[in-house]
């Protein structure tokens, strides 16, 4: 293993806090979505869009289940509701 030298750091000059001030300012704002006139819709309803669900799985199945969620890179609720999600958009339900 090689031994490099600390590289030369050059002291930083003080902050201006009124020019970091104005920037903050000066940033866009992000525009208002519109207002659903009835909450429901608007997918706003009473009861929240997603319900918590329990479900057993052999073990087997469930380390096949969270190695296809990790081969696509999503988490393993976010696999069963795409899995779910494209069997009964092709009509299997």
């Amino acid at each position: 293993m090689a031994i490099a030298r600390k590289p030369n750091s050059k002291p930083k000059p003080p902050m201006d806090e009124a020019a970091a001030d104005a920037f903050i300012a000066g940033a866009a704002k992000p525009e208002a979505a519109p207002i659903a006139a009835d909450a429901d819709e608007a997918g706003q309803g009473a009861e929240p869009r997603k319900s918590p669900v329990m479900l057993r799985f052999d073990r087997a199945l469930l380390a096949k289940v969270d190695a296809a969620a990790k081969r696509r890179g999503i988490s393993r609720s976010a696999w069963i509701q795409f899995t779910v999600s494209r069997a009964l958009d092709a009509g299997e339900g």
